[in-house]
This record gives C-alpha cells, structure tokens and sequence, in this order.
C-alpha cells in the first residue's frame, strides 16, 4: 500500500475499485453469449450486406466499451483521490521528495498571543503537519532548521514516518526558543545549498514564521535567495504564525559616555525607548536595579508618538567599588525580553588623570589638577604629575587619560607605548608650551599609522606682534576665541552663556605657511575646535584606533592666556571635567554586546593561558531555568592561524552556552598564575522589537517568485502532500463529464430507432 501512497491520498479504495474495471467487460460479453447463431437464407443474404459495416461496427463497440471502462475508472480515481505531484510519483523519477523546514526561533516569536507565545504556536503546526505527512507514508523526508542558527540543524535528513515522529515529538515539545534574530537570508540559502546538492524530487521549503516586516520586507538579499530557490524547481511555503499586527515598546539601547565611576559621584547613564506600536505609549514607568536590587524612584518616561523614541538621561551613584551590573526595566507588555537591557560599571575609588609637564615649576600642571581634582569628593578624579622622564608604561595604563604639557620630546620607545595607549582606547591632549621642539613635534610625531599630532607646528605668535596688523593701538594685546558646538565646549556653546568672551588668548602656535586651513580641503580627519578671532585655528581633535586626541596651541596655565583665572576660572574648570569625559579611556575587560550568531573571545597566548572559567547568568524570578551556570573551558589556536601570522600568537574562546541575555564573568589565568576577569554583558537584539506585519505582495509577485505563497498556519500543508491532489479532483469531474456524455451519443448511434410510420 505504501508503493501506491505516493499516487493516492486514499489509496487503499482504488484496488478494490480497480475490479470494477471487468464489470463493464463482463457485461458486454455476456450480451453477446445471449444469441444463438441460426443460418437460413434470408439471412444469409442480409448478413452479406452487412459485411460491408462491420469494422465500423467493431470499432464503434470497442469504443463504447473503452468509455465505459474510463468512466469506472474516473469514479475509482476520485474516490482514491489521484495526484499527480511528481514529487511523490517515486517508482517514475527514482529520488524521494525532501521537505526542509525553517522554524523561526528568533525572540520575536516570544511574543505572547493569548495563552502562548507565537513559538509554542510554530512548534504546534509543526507537529501536526509532521503527523499528518508520516500517515501518507512514502518516501518523504525531512530537514529542520532554526532560522537563528541555520547552520546547526534540529534534524538533518530523516525519513518522515510514523518511527521519527514518535522519537522527535518529546523534543520538539521541549525545543525552546533562542534569543537571537533571525538570519532569514542564511536560512534561505542553507535550504537551497542542501536540496541542490541531494537531488530530490518536488523539493519544498516551509518557512514558519510570524512573518515581520523587518525580516523579510525591503530585504533584497532575501529576494535574492527566494529567486535562487526557484532555480532548483523548489516550492516554498511561508506559513505565517499568528495574525494580528503587535504593539510593543522596547529598551532600544541602555548606554553611557563611560563605563568607570568613581565611588559616591553621580553617574550617567541614557536610556532609549521606542515605540514600536501604532498607538502613542502613554504612562510608562521604568525601574532601575543595581545587582539585582531596585534602585528608590522611578523613570518617569514622556509620551512616546508610534515609531517615535525618546532618550532618557539617569543618574546614579555607587556606595561600593568593584564592578555593579546596572539593569533597566520597562512594565510587562506581550513581548517581555526586550523590556530590560543591563550594562556593567566599574567603580573605582578615584579616577586618575595623569598629567605630564616638563616646564621646571609645573604651574600649568597645577592649574589643570585643581580643575579637575580640587575636590575629589565632587568629581571623582585624582591627579598625578610628572615629568616626561619619570613616566612609565604602567602608568599610561592604569590612568582615564593623559595631559601632557610644555614637553619638549620624548623618547622614541615611550612614543610607542602613547601611541599603543591611544589606539586601545586612551585619550591624550596636547598643549605644547614655548619650549616644544617644533622639529619633533611636525616630524617624529606626525608618522603614518602613529599619528599623534594633528598639524606641522609653526612660529609662536602674541597678539600684541605687529604681524598681525588686527589691533589698534588702543585694543588689548589679546584675542577672545570662537568655540565650534563640541561636548568638551558646552558651557561655551549653552544659550547666553557668559564664559566665551571672558577668554583672552595672548600667545599661541600657528601651523606652517603650506598647511591648509580648511577642514574639507584637507580631508585628513582633523577637525578644528577653536579658532581666535582673527581666523588662526588654535584647537583640533583627531583620533587615532579607538582613542581620541586633542590639541590646544595655546597654553594650559595663565602664562598665555587668563583661562585659569578670573573671569574665566568657572568655564575653565566645567571644560577640563569635561574634557575628561569625553577622553576617558574605555574600562578594559568590559564589553557590551547583543545576542548574535555566536559567542567568541580572542586574546594573545602570550599574555594569558588557555584555561578559562566560564560563569553564566543565573535566571531571575519568573525566568526560564538554567541547567549550569558554570563551566571550564580551553581556547584554541583559531583557524585563521594557519594562514594569518598575527592570529598565530592567539587564542579563541567560544561559549556556545552563552545563550540567554545576562552578564558573562569570563576568568583567564595568566603564565605567573594571576587571575583577570573579563565582563561581558549580552542584551537582546533590538530589531528583534519590531513586530509589524511583512506585505506578501513583493515576495510572491513576478515571474522570478512564482513559486512563493504566503499561507496562515491553518492552512499548511501536511509534509509529504501536495495541493495538486486537491486541484486534480475537478479535472477528474471534467474528464468524467465529458466521457459518459460522450458514451451515451456511442449508445444512441448503436441502439435501433425505427422510422416512424407516415
């Protein structure tokens, strides 16, 4: 019976049917037994008459009987439900049909519709159309892919019958769902890369999906993998889980400028929420945690307009050092997973500035310690002076940033060591003082890939030289500056704000003669902060890797300008604070990341070994169980060792069980046994939030896409049927219509009809 399934959604009514295939054959022979041959004359004579019709007549009986039969026939194929898949007509193509299956795993689908989420929803069509397709029998089988990890498959190749599904059920009962997006694209191209290569009858791609418009609409490259499914002769089914479009407000993104505090001084941090929603959100409130524990007061958060965010500022302050794991959480709506978003802070005692100043009595370095650490209660940060010759490597990397100041040159190797500080992150500023070596300063400094100073220094200009030829004899010999909107600048650039014109500049460097003024022009990254009055730039930022740099041409102290001092003492101090902020180097062995395909760690062999202790997050209240929340891991040699020479000396570290949002403590061990750890904090994908509704009109129309139809998960199929059975019946009603109509005319032609009388 099974050979005959693949022809038949009820097979077993057709041999029996079949039989009645001889019923119109006996009759027609039993009408001819009924006559006994008598010869006489007369009829001898008509039967030689009739010699002449008889082959007519022949075939004119044949044909009856042949319509006949075809009508038993049709009947037989209507009851037993005839298909004309080729997918399944087996025995005439020699391959078995392969049905892979895309189950969208991503955290979308953990939004919650009635009773269950939209994934527990999926798991349910799945099962019935995995139970329906085995009952077929055949030679069906079946791939199972999740879309946020396509390239580990939840079955691979198996045989769709009544053995697999009682083996497979328990666990796709207990399947969860992930936390990452979707990889639709990947998926796409992973179904089609696995029928090409297995040759397959009829292949088919379902895709269950709660079809969003992020996912799949304004996708080319999803388009693209479609099309190429079409190439290969596959159909493919989207089956749409759920029905209703959702709204749903989210944490986009929980950040701040730094990730280092220091004990008992206010913190920032901002929080974006968007409304994904078609209705304004009103009446939100969020909840602050520090280590688990809510913070006094709420968020209050504003109105927010559909497809519109808001960026909240919070601050906070940390009564302990050491590293506290913040966390934000919005009230419960149906999709609960992108209502929190964490970030890890490290709190330290004090921040340290150090500050670098060769001039003999260190008054500049004075004037910038006491704007930044006057009162470290206040702001947090502690200074350190030195000289350029006391300076050491350690120093660099256990300080936020550096000044340096009035310095002549330094030698080569500590040039590399700043050059290594900026590029992980470090921030450095520049204010060169009357004894800078010019030469070194425009040369040694200014090398391709260690760039630390953004122009060619030139002469040492006073606003009182008559050079300028700006000031009349009764003017000040001094210049007021012009600040460009930058962070380090807004108490400058805040509406009506007093400080610019109490700045008085009488001394500065001016760039060489051949150096282009113009920021555009020049196209080199540097970006002119401050310019005096008279036009000369005498401020720039720059960067260099990850950090950033900033240069001022005029001095630091009150040698060259009044800055430190009054009027101007105020704008001065808030901008070195300031200053700070925004050069502040990123606290190391702290990362903030999201859930994405997976989770790997690279570090050099030679500074750690390859013995790691993983711990995971814990669940929290109302949250899915966690099997471990500890393990022991070895980094290996990654496989881009083997032909790249700067990944030879390093180490990868892959945690397939960092699955779940929360805080990752990754624990090294270094050669001499010391313990470093790194925190690593994984938060939901934000586009994962968006839960409008895809249109299916681009994915099914043209000439290219003919092979795609968008269908709601009532109406999927059964793996191993086909909707061409479905289709055939009224082909069959046709043919059968057509073939007793046209065995009655054969009847009529043969019956006798006597002429009537005149």
């Amino acid at each position: 019976m099974s050979a005959l399934s693949q022809f038949f959604l009820n097979p077993a009514f057709f041999l029996p049917g079949a039989a009645l295939v001889l019923l119109p054959i006996l009759i027609h022979i039993l009408s001819r037994l009924r006559y006994r041959t008598v010869r006489f004359a007369a009829m001898e004579f008509l039967l030689a008459s009739e010699e002449l019709n008889r082959r007519r007549l022949i075939l004119e009986q044949l044909l009856q009987l042949l319509l006949r039969i075809l009508a038993v026939l049709l009947f037989v194929l209507l009851i037993a439900r005839l298909l004309l898949d080729p997918g399944r007509m087996l025995m005439l193509r020699g391959a078995s049909a392969h049905h892979i299956v895309l189950l969208d795993d991503s955290l979308s689908m953990r939004d919650q519709e009635g009773d269950q989420s939209l994934f527990q929803s999926a798991l349910v069509t799945l099962e019935t159309m995995l139970v329906e397709g085995s009952r077929q029998g055949g030679a069906a089988r079946v791939t199972i892919l999740g879309l946020s990890d396509p390239q580990r498959p939840l079955v691979a190749d198996r045989v769709l019958d009544g053995a697999f599904v009682q083996e497979f059920m328990p666990r796709l009962r207990n399947q969860p769902c992930s936390y990452r997006p979707a990889l639709l694209a990947e998926s796409l191209q992973a179904a089609r890369d696995i029928l090409a290569a297995d040759g397959s009858v009829s292949p088919q791609v379902h895709v269950l999906t709660d079809f969003r418009a992020v996912d799949w609409n304004n996708r080319p490259e999803v388009l693209t993998a479609l099309e190429a499914l079409g190439t290969i002769k596959a159909g493919v089914d989207i089956v749409r889980i759920g029905r209703d479009a959702r709204n749903n407000v989210a944490i986009r993104e929980l950040s701040a400028e730094t990730l280092g505090a220091a004990r008992g001084v206010p913190w920032r941090m901002s929080v974006v929420i968007r409304n994904h929603g078609s209705a304004r959100a009103a009446g939100l409130r969020a909840t602050v945690l520090v280590d688990g524990a809510s913070q006094p007061g709420r968020i209050l958060i504003p109105d927010i307009e559909p497809n519109n965010e808001v960026v909240i500022p919070h601050d906070l302050s940390f009564e302990s050092e050491g590293r506290h794991v913040v966390e934000v959480r919005l009230e419960t709506d149906p999709l609960a997973e992108d209502n929190r978003r964490l970030l890890v802070v490290d709190v330290a005692e004090r921040r340290t500035v150090l500050i670098v100043d060769d001039e003999g009595a260190q008054e500049d370095a004075g004037f910038v310690s006491a704007a930044l650490s006057a009162d470290p209660a206040l702001t947090g940060l502690s200074t350190a002076i030195r000289t350029s010759q006391t300076l050491t490597a350690a120093e660099l990397q256990t300080s936020d940033c550096v000044y340096l100041l009035n310095v002549r040159e330094l030698p080569a190797d500590l040039v590399l060591v700043l050059a290594d500080f900026v590029r992980r992150g470090g921030g450095i500023v520049w204010f060169p003082g009357e004894q800078a070596g010019i030469q070194w300063y425009s040369d040694a400094l200014r090398k391709p890939g260690s760039k630390l100073f953004p122009i060619p220094l030139g002469v040492l200009q006073t606003a009182a030289s008559p050079t300028t030829e700006l000031l009349a004899p009764e003017q000040p010999p001094f210049l007021t500056p012009v600040f460009e909107v930058h962070p380090i600048f807004s108490v400058y650039n805040a509406p009506d704000s007093p400080f610019p014109e109490t700045v008085q500049i009488s001394r500065w460097f001016q760039p060489t003669s051949d150096w282009k003024p113009d920021d555009a022009e020049r196209a080199d990254g540097v970006r002119t902060l401050m310019r005096l009055r008279n036009g000369d730039p005498v401020a720039f930022e720059h960067s260099l890797g990850r950090g950033r740099i900033l240069t001022f041409l005029t001095g630091a102290g009150r040698r060259w300008s009044n800055w430190p001092a009054a009027p101007a003492a105020p704008g001065y101090v808030v901008m070195h604070l300031l200053m700070h902020q925004y050069l502040q180097r990123p606290v190391p062995d702290i990362e903030l990341r999201e859930l994405a395909e997976s989770f790997s760690l690279r570090w050099l062999s030679d500074e750690w070994t390859d013995a790691v202790e993983v711990y995971l997050p814990e669940a929290g209240p109302g949250e899915e169980p966690v099997a471990e929340t500890f393990l022991r891991l070895r980094a290996i040699q990654p496989a881009s060792a083997a032909t790249t020479a700067a990944a030879a000396g390093e180490l990868q570290l892959t945690v397939a069980q960092a699955s779940r949002p929360g805080m990752y403590r990754i624990r090294r061990f270094r050669p001499d046994g010391a313990v470093g750890d790194l925190s690593v904090v994984l938060n939901v994908p934000a586009v994962e939030s968006a839960l409008a509704l895809a249109d299916p009109a681009p994915l099914t129309t043209g000439s290219d896409r003919g092979h795609v139809r968008v269908i709601s998960g009532d109406d999927a199929a059964a793996l191993g049927g086909s909707g061409a059975g479905r289709e055939l019946r009224w082909v069959l009603l046709g043919l059968l219509a057509a073939v007793l109509v046209s065995e009655q005319l054969i009847s009529l032609r043969l019956s006798y009809h006597p002429e009537a009388a005149r």
